[in-house]
């Protein structure tokens, strides 16, 4: 039974991928084909994109900043989730600094902190300003769902020693933490990318950079290929993440 419902998820999946193929092959014949290039076209421009070595080098600088953003994330957010999830004055406190950097439109940030900082430096921050909400969030919210039972027979014991907090705690809070970190390696990207394309300098390298050129040289179809090619490193990303969490749980 479960075997049959796997295959079904499977073929409403396919279904879905072939349903956008059908759509982009529509479009792209009605659609100016300056701006929408066709499936073919776009396959081509992929297989000439895999042939450069600066493809891989913009890929591997901006998943780079991405993954220092994401660890910083997590230690700043590990620290700070405890205060809060156990302290309600702390979280009184952070909470107008969360609200900051929710509300405030990520591309004010981008344009305030890249004049203050070398290019590198501020992709991690607008990175880590994005991504540290959702980790903090995650240990705060792990914290106050923990059963009632446990907290008690923690008070008893000592609910702020050492061992209490990281042999007990903080493990009940890693199924919120991984789903964070899963969420924040997409996002994090996105907004690397983002921030390189709205600074658009020479100076800073990576998937943001490729897609301004594109953008400068009216070149859609590559536009295109960089989009597919970062679809199938999430997907890469996805599965190696989703086969750690089996090899976990087992």
């Amino acid at each position: 039974m479960e075997k049959t419902k796997n295959s079904w998820n499977l073929a409403f999946g396919w279904l879905g991928v072939l349903t956008i193929l059908l759509i982009w092959f529509i479009t792209s014949t009605v659609a100016d084909k300056i701006y929408f290039p066709t499936i073919g076209e776009t396959f081509i421009a992929l297989g000439n994109l895999l042939t450069l070595q600066s493809t891989y080098e913009a890929f591997g600088l901006t998943f780079a900043r991405t993954i220092i953003a994401i660890i910083i994330s997590i230690i700043i957010g590990i620290i700070f989730g405890l205060l809060s999830g156990l302290f309600i004055k702390s979280r009184k406190f952070l909470n107008p600094f969360l609200s900051l950097m929710r509300f405030v439109p990520v591309p004010c940030f981008i344009f305030v902190i890249s004049s203050m900082f070398s290019p590198n430096i501020f992709s991690i921050i607008i990175s880590y300003i994005v991504i540290f909400p959702l980790i903090y969030e995650a240990i705060v919210g792990g914290i106050l769902n923990i059963d009632e039972n446990i907290k008690y027979s923690l008070r008893i014991e000592g609910f702020y020693r050492f061992n209490s907090l990281f042999k007990v705690i903080l493990p009940l809070t890693f199924p919120y933490l991984n789903v964070a970190i899963i969420n924040s390696i997409g996002m994090g990207i996105k907004i690397s990318v983002m921030s390189e394309i709205i600074v658009g300098r020479s100076s800073i390298w990576g998937i943001g950079r490729l897609i301004y050129v594109a953008n400068q040289n009216a070149d859609f179809a590559m536009m295109f290929a960089i989009v597919i090619l970062i679809i199938l490193i999430f997907v890469l990303i996805d599965l190696l993440l989703s086969f750690f969490r089996k090899k976990i749980i087992k």
